[in-house]
């Protein structure tokens, strides 16, 4: 006799926390499963407002993560801290935190592997190219580039998840940030995971 699949609720705890101060986002985190490691996506811009908001980038990014099964959580950061609708150099200036690249590496410090997935913004505009290249710098210089890897698409090309869609995600080796594509490498090597102190100054948004 076949046995016959029966209804069910399946039921999952995630506790959500954002880290925020005045008109600055620097990250937004999900952990489902403490005892995992966890993942860094490096996008563009932050969703703003209500620790419950979410944007399309943010869900592809989780569906994506949660699809490889090899994490307990994601912090989705973001080069900029603010959004920005029509980005230029000045604007997207106004939306740099002072302190935005130092967040960044607290939180690198903090889980196995980043995957940076910002598309062509690093190449289209100066202010992004410079950030994200010191951001590369500050992470070769701390000895957490070996985390570092670039999302790109079957062809190799440096992509944004948009981008992709539901297509599979491929990584790169991050070695600078001029590549325009690279090759393929879709089981990287997870480093050890550290754990590193949120600055008291700023404040944690949290949801369980």
């Amino acid at each position: 006799m076949v046995e016959v699949s029966r209804k069910h609720v399946e039921k999952l705890s995630v506790t959500v926390e954002q880290k925020i101060k005045g008109e600055f986002t620097y990250w937004k985190k999900w952990v489902w499963n403490k005892d995992e490691p966890l993942v860094m996506v490096l996008a563009n811009y932050p969703v703003t407002g209500s620790v419950m908001k979410d944007s399309l980038t943010g869900i592809l990014i989780r569906n994506a993560i949660v699809d490889r099964g090899t994490f307990g959580g994601i912090v989705i950061s973001n080069l900029f801290n603010a959004q920005v609708k029509w980005p230029c150099n000045k604007r997207l200036d106004e939306a740099s935190a002072p302190d935005g690249i130092e967040e960044l590496m607290a939180v690198t410090k903090d889980v196995d592997k980043v995957i940076l997935a910002t598309g062509s913004l690093s190449t289209k505009y100066e202010v992004a190219t410079v950030r994200l290249a010191d951001y590369i710098d500050q992470c070769k210089a701390e000895k957490q580039q070996q985390k570092l890897f670039w999302l790109l698409n079957d062809g190799g090309k440096k992509v944004h998840p948009l981008a992709l869609r539901d297509a599979p995600w491929e990584f790169g080796p991050v070695t600078t940030i001029d590549e325009d594509t690279t090759k393929p490498e879709k089981s990287p090597v997870k480093p050890e995971l550290k754990v590193v102190t949120n600055d008291e100054k700023m404040r944690v948004v949290k949801n369980e």
